[in-house]
């Protein structure tokens, strides 16, 4: 008889031998989980590559791209110091969670949703060190928001990854400089 579990997005129904295999992982994932989300991500992509070695099929393939897509994500939520709560946010900011959560569904502000609880975290980088939101970000943010596809991941790929067209900076730092505009034509040349 399949085994229901709780799972982001709903329950999920798994046969007997697919349970065992998610609950091996699991007892390793929680003895381990002093190492951090991001090492474990990467060394479950080397056991991957380890045990499914030379095999070309679709689906081992498609399981390490996955492997390394959780690795990338980790390190993104990671970056500039991690993230916030939307609790946290607000006390930075000095305003209500309520008043966060608004200025996020404006795209006003950028976050990523956590996958169990679907809580908000948002990446400490947007915030200056005066409590208030990084100049420029509302702004880059609109011209990202052309590309319907992009979720927040790529969104934060974008401020976080270095551009040849804007010198080998990252688009995070250019703001940092107060150059806004050049982040602004980097976002919608990135959106397009």
């Amino acid at each position: 008889m399949p085994k229901t579990l709780e799972r982001r997005g709903g329950k999920v129904e798994l046969p007997a031998k697919e349970q065992a295999v998610v609950d091996e992982f699991t007892v390793v994932i929680r003895r381990h989980r002093d190492q951090g989300a991001a090492a474990l991500a990467r060394l479950a992509q080397v056991a991957f590559g380890i045990s499914i070695g030379g095999r070309e099929s679709r689906q081992d393939k498609l399981a390490l791209a996955l492997a390394r897509g959780l690795e990338a994500r980790q390190q993104l939520a990671e970056a500039e110091g991690g993230s916030f709560s939307s609790e946290e946010a607000a006390q930075w900011l000095g305003i209500s969670k309520t008043a966060v959560l608004k200025r996020l569904e404006a795209g006003r502000l950028l976050a990523w949703r956590e996958e169990r609880l679907q809580a908000a975290r948002f990446p400490r980088w947007q915030f200056d060190q005066h409590g208030k939101v990084l100049a420029g970000l509302a702004e880059a943010l609109e011209g990202l928001k052309q590309d319907e596809r992009l979720d927040a991941w790529g969104k934060i790929l974008f401020f976080l990854q270095t551009k040849s067209s804007l010198g080998n900076k990252r688009p995070l730092d250019l703001l940092r400089e107060g150059k806004v505009k050049e982040v602004c034509l980097a976002a919608q040349a990135y959106a397009e």
